[in-house]
C-alpha cells in the first residue's frame, strides 16, 4: 500500500507518473494512464529523453490495443471519425516534433473533431467551415483548466490546419474540393491586432539585474533566455550536459533543430555566480525539480512583478534579443542561426520593436558615407556640405 510519504513526493511529478525505489534502492519512474500503454521511463528524470518519452507515453494516437481495436469498431467508412483515423495514423502529417504534433490534435479535436466524428466528409461545405471558425473566434474561460480559450489567433490556427486536412482528405479520395480553402480567410480587425508580448527594453533589461543580482536563480534565469533566445521549454531545461567544447548544443523541442551557441560571458558569469550543483537543469525549483514550462512562466511572472516590471514576460526576452539584432544591423541569416526561426516573417514580427530612431539615423549615415565616396563629377559634394553646416 502506498505511504502517504510516497503520495508527497509524487506530487511534483508530471501527471501520471509515479515513483518508487526498486529492490537495489534506485528510483524507478513509471506512466500509467487508463486507456494508455503503461510503462517505466528509461532516461533520468529532467532530461529532454525524458521528456521525449513522457510524450511518446502521453500520445493520445497510442492508446491500448484494447482501446484501438474499440474505436476502429465504431469508426464509419467516410466519416470524420475515419478521416482523424487515418490522418493521425501518420504522425509527422501533423508536424515535424511530439510537442507539435500534440498542439496540432488539440486545435483540430477541440475545433472540428468533437461531437462531429459521425459526419459524411463528402457533406462538408465551406459553411460548415465558416461557422467553426467563427464559434473559434469567441473567447470564453475554460472552467476545467481556468484557461482563456478561443480568439483570433485560435481561429486562424483551426482554420490553417483544417486545411491541410481537407488536403489529405482529398488526396485519399473522401472528398474532391478543400471546403476550408473556400472558406473565408480570418481577419484581425485594424483596432484589435496584437504586436504579441512586450519586448524588453535595455532599461527593462538593467532594472531587472539591479533588483537580483549575480548569485541569484532569478538572475540566471534572464540571463539564460536572454543570452540563448531560446523558448521557455528549452533554456529552461539547459544544464552542463549540454554544453560541448565550450558552446552549447541545443535540440529545440518545437523544431527539431539542432542549434550550437556560444556562451556569452554574461551568461557565463551567471552560471558560474550560482552555489555548485549536481541537478541537470541550471534552474530548478525550490523542492529541487526541473520547471514546468506553464510553472516557470507563472514564477518568472513574480520575479518581474517584484523587480516592478508587470509588462515584461520570459517571451519578452526572446524579443528582446531579436530586437538587439536588429538594432545592430545583422543580417536575417545571422539573427535566424541564433533564435532557429526559419522565416524571415518571423524574423520581422520578432523585430518589429527594433528602435526605429536608432536604425534610422544608421541607414542617414550609411547614405552620406556612400554619396561622399561616390561623387559625381562635377559637383564638389564636400564643398556644398560645408557651406550647408556654416549656413
Amino acid at each position: 500500500m502506498t505511504n502517504k510519504r510516497q503520495l508527497k513526493s509524487n506530487r511534483f511529478l508530471p501527471e501520471y507518473v509515479t515513483r518508487y525505489r526498486d529492490r537495489h534502492g534506485k528510483w524507478r519512474y513509471r506512466f500509467r494512464r487508463a486507456g494508455f500503454p503503461g510503462g517505466h521511463f528509461t532516461a533520468p528524470l529532467g532530461t529532454e529523453a525524458f521528456r521525449e518519452e513522457y510524450a511518446r507515453f502521453n500520445d493520445p494516437a497510442a492508446p491500448s490495443k484494447a482501446a484501438r481495436e474499440a474505436v476502429q469498431a465504431r469508426i464509419i467508412p467516410g466519416s470524420a471519425g475515419d478521416l482523424q483515423h487515418r490522418y493521425y495514423s501518420v504522425p509527422e502529417r501533423l508536424g515535424p516534433t511530439e510537442q507539435t504534433q500534440i498542439k496540432v490534435k488539440s486545435v483540430l479535436d477541440r475545433g472540428f473533431f468533437d461531437g462531429r466524428t459521425t459526419w459524411p466528409v463528402a457533406g462538408i461545405t465551406f459553411e460548415h467551415i465558416d461557422a467553426m471558425v467563427a464559434a473559434r473566434k469567441v473567447k470564453f474561460k475554460n472552467e476545467e483548466t481556468n484557461r482563456w480559450e478561443g480568439g483570433i489567433e485560435a481561429a486562424k490556427k483551426l482554420r490553417k490546419e483544417l486545411v491541410r486536412l481537407f488536403d489529405f482528405a482529398i488526396k485519399i479520395k473522401l472528398m474532391a474540393t478543400n471546403p476550408a480553402a473556400q472558406s473565408e480567410q480570418v481577419k484581425v480587425p485594424a483596432g484589435e491586432r496584437s504586436t504579441g508580448f512586450y519586448a524588453w527594453t535595455e532599461e527593462d533589461i538593467q532594472a531587472y539585474r539591479a533588483r537580483w543580482p549575480l548569485g541569484t536563480k532569478q538572475r540566471l534565469a534572464m540571463e539564460l533566455m536572454l543570452w540563448t533566445d531560446q523558448r521557455k521549454i528549452d533554456a529552461i531545461h539547459l544544464g552542463r550536459q549540454h554544453v560541448r567544447g565550450g558552446k552549447f548544443v541545443i535540440r529545440q523541442t518545437k523544431t527539431g533543430k539542432t542549434l550550437t551557441l556560444p556562451i556569452a560571458a554574461p551568461l557565463a558569469n551567471a552560471i558560474a555566480a550560482m552555489p555548485p550543483s549536481d541537478h541537470l537543469c541550471f534552474i530548478m525549483t525550490e523542492w529541487g525539480k526541473p520547471f514546468s514550462v506553464k510553472g516557470f512562466g507563472g514564477w518568472f511572472r513574480e520575479q518581474c512583478d517584484a523587480a516592478g516590471l508587470p509588462q515584461c514576460t520570459a517571451h519578452g526576452l526572446r524579443k528582446a534579443t531579436m530586437r538587439r539584432m536588429a538594432e545592430l544591423e545583422m543580417p536575417n541569416k545571422s539573427m535566424k542561426s541564433v533564435s532557429g526561426h526559419s522565416k524571415d516573417d518571423e524574423v520581422a514580427r520578432y523585430t518589429a520593436t527594433a528602435n526605429q530612431a536608432k536604425l534610422a539615423d544608421a541607414a542617414i549615415k550609411r547614405l552620406v558615407e556612400w554619396e561622399m565616396s561616390n561623387p559625381v563629377p562635377g559637383l564638389d559634394t564636400q564643398k556644398e556640405q560645408s557651406l550647408g553646416n556654416a549656413s
